[in-house]
């Protein structure tokens, strides 16, 4: 992968907040975020620790985006538009 590819940070941060739109389980958001399992924690604790996403533990255990979370994502897409 050539270094023009690369995803900075906040364009992790917000993808993974983008499949927690819906209640995700932990697995199912590892397979989506298209990072290895140590780069997914890493990224996962720090939203959670951001208050953008929250760990819910009825029906399932999974996560979810907070209403910060949605303002962050709304801000990274106007920083990617302009």
């Amino acid at each position: 992968m050539s270094q023009g590819n690369r995803r900075d940070t906040l364009t992790v941060l917000s993808d993974l907040l983008k499949n927690m739109e819906e209640p995700r389980r932990m697995t199912r958001l590892l397979y989506a975020s298209n990072l290895s399992y140590s780069q997914f924690s890493k990224y996962l604790k720090m939203v959670k620790d951001m208050g953008l996403a929250q760990e819910q533990n009825e029906p399932f255990r999974s996560y979810k985006v907070t209403d910060e979370g949605k303002n962050f994502m709304e801000m990274v897409k106007k920083r990617k538009e302009n």
